[in-house]
Order: structure tokens, then sequence, then C-alpha cells
């Protein structure tokens, strides 16, 4: 996002907010027409799968009272380009805001998909879950998600049968703008999936809420995992659902009475040769939040946040997901 706030607020108003109902109970499904620029403030007749309508921005849902309010402007003041997604349970609605092109990196956030894909494996043993899961996939399980371990993740791709198998499991969700990478000669491939902040909501939205594609049991055990990230990966959507002050090495402290289950994402942007500190980042940070009367899923995507020493861009990327986490918890507000 380069250039003057101002113009940079006015792209943002320019690009997509758009609005899905939702049927009680259906599970989530990615908006179509969510691409920069396919849909505008005046909406859009473009259908989901199932043939629910995409509406955009109405007289009825102004910007002003939506969860994303203040959101736009805000991120208009920051560096890079972000995308976000909101999922609101108790209004059955579906938000989506982006700042420049639909494809970002995932980086780790795809080890809550390929997490997902492994439960829906298991649940249909004869053995409920965790019992019907290995204690050797357990493990990788636990890995891959609380402490981000990249092996524990590759293992549990490569053995579960690689881009190939991810790519048919989301069809189930379904994902309309994820292609899974693959596995190349000098790279395990997950971590280049590129994605939508809109698909990642419907991933989370499989695992936080009843669906056709995991099991009660399954889901259980997957948010338990994803509520026992390490406090060094704390940070993200949990910021706001568990207080303001989200500061490393520790970032937010779990609050009584709120539940946040989340997955965590970060590394140079893919295409700079070098990868080090002359390479922008990928940041991202997905999860679900309930507690305090709000319900919800959320995902924040930022790509070319700015190259600087150390993990400057880490942070930088960080504090952006923050500030827009803090402003979605605080409108959502009963």
């Amino acid at each position: 996002m380069r250039g003057s706030s101002s113009t940079r607020l006015a792209r943002f108003v320019r690009l997509a907010l758009v609005l899905t109902t939702m049927t009680a109970g259906a599970g989530l499904l990615s908006a179509s027409g969510s691409r920069a620029g396919a849909a505008n403030v005046r909406g859009t007749s473009q259908a989901l799968p199932d043939s629910r309508p995409v509406t955009g921005q109405s007289a009825a849902h102004p910007l002003s009272a939506s969860p994303l309010h203040g959101v736009a402007a805000y991120l208009a003041s920051r560096q890079g380009v972000a995308q976000v997604a909101l999922y609101d349970r108790r209004t059955g609605r579906t938000y989506l805001l982006a700042g420049g092109p639909q494809a970002q990196y995932t980086a780790s956030i795809v080890k809550a998909d390929i997490l997902a894909m492994w439960l829906r494996r298991y649940q249909s043993r004869p053995r409920p879950i965790p019992a019907a899961i290995p204690y050797s996939i357990q493990y990788l399980m636990k890995n891959m998600i609380t402490v981000s371990d990249n092996v524990a993740a590759t293992s549990l791709f490569y053995f579960g049968g690689g881009c190939r198998a991810l790519t048919a499991f989301n069809t189930l969700i379904p994902t309309r703008d994820t292609t899974v990478g693959c596995q190349t000669p000098t790279y395990y491939g997950w971590g280049n999936t590129t994605t939508s902040a809109a698909d990642q909501v419907a991933i989370v939205a499989a695992l936080a809420y009843p669906g056709r594609v995991l099991s009660p049991a399954a889901r259980a055990y997957g948010l338990g995992l994803m509520e026992s990230v390490i406090p060094g990966q704390r940070w993200g959507v949990s910021c706001g659902p568990w207080g303001s002050a989200c500061e490393p090495p520790d970032y937010a402290t779990p609050v009584p009475g709120v539940t946040v289950a989340l997955k965590n994402g970060w590394k140079y942007v893919p295409t700079c040769t070098r990868q080090d500190a002359t390479c922008p980042w990928q940041v991202n940070s997905i999860g679900w939040v309930r507690g305090q009367g709000r319900n919800y899923a959320l995902a924040v995507l930022t790509t070319d946040d700015p190259v600087g020493p150390g993990t400057f861009g880490f942070d930088y990327g960080i504090t952006t997901i923050q500030g827009v986490s803090k402003l979605v918890w605080a409108n959502l507000a009963p």
C-alpha cells in the first residue's frame, strides 16, 4: 500500500466488502466475487457454489455498522497488502475486505488445513477420536499446531498424499481460491500454498462449527490443539479477545471465559530469491473466537510487510494483524 493515506483508504473503499447470508448449521462457504475489484460496494449477483446469493454492501448494512468498521482506514495507514475475512456466527454473515491481489502465501496457516484433512480420515474409524488416531500421528499433529513444527507438518503432508490429497480435501469445504503447494526437488511445498482470507475463514469454520466435513469429536480435538499454541506464537487474532497488551515474548494472555483457537504463519515472501532480511514478509493469523457475547472466525493475511533488520517485517505484520483483531473484537461487542 504505497502513496498517501487518503489514496490508500480510497483504494480499500473501492475494493470488495461482501456480506453473505449463511444458513444456520450448514457450515461456511467462501464467497465468490471476492477478488479485488470483482465485487464492489454496489454488490454482485454472482452466487455461491450452493446457490446462496452473494450481496454487496447495501443501505441495510452500511460499512459504518459492520464488524469491519474502521478496518479499511486502519489498514490504509499501514504498509504492505492485507486481506481480512470475518464470519460472525451470531448473524451468519461473512465480511471480506481486500487491499490488493487476492492470492497470498499461506506459510504455516496451511497446517490447520493439513490437520483437518487427517482428522476427517480418522473420524470414520470404529474407535472415536482421539483413540482412533495412532500416537505417532497425534504427536505429529500436536507439534505441527502447538509449536508450528515444520518437520511434523512435512511428514503429515507428504505421507498424507501431498498436494493432491489436500487439494481433494479442500473441495469438501469448499475453497475457491486456494492452490496447494506441491513438493519440488528442493522444497516440501506446503508453505507456498496460495490462498485467500475467505478460504481461510472457511477452513477455520469447518473446524469451529457443525457441518458436513468434520465430526464433533474431530472438531473438538482439532480446536483443542489450536487452543494450546505456545505463548511465543500466541499473537494475531488473540489480541483483543485476550486484552490489548499483546507484546512479545508471550503476547496475549488468556482471559477466563474467552476461547481463542488459532494458527499463525510467517515467512519471507517466496518470490524473493535471497530469503534473508532484504526480503519482505508474509505474516498471517487465522482463528476462532468465542466468549463475552462474541462467536466468530477471523483470517487476516498480510504480504509485502516491509523490509528491515532482523525480524522487523515479521513484527510489523503482527502489529497490523493485531490492530485489525482489536477492532473486530470491539465492533462485535454485544
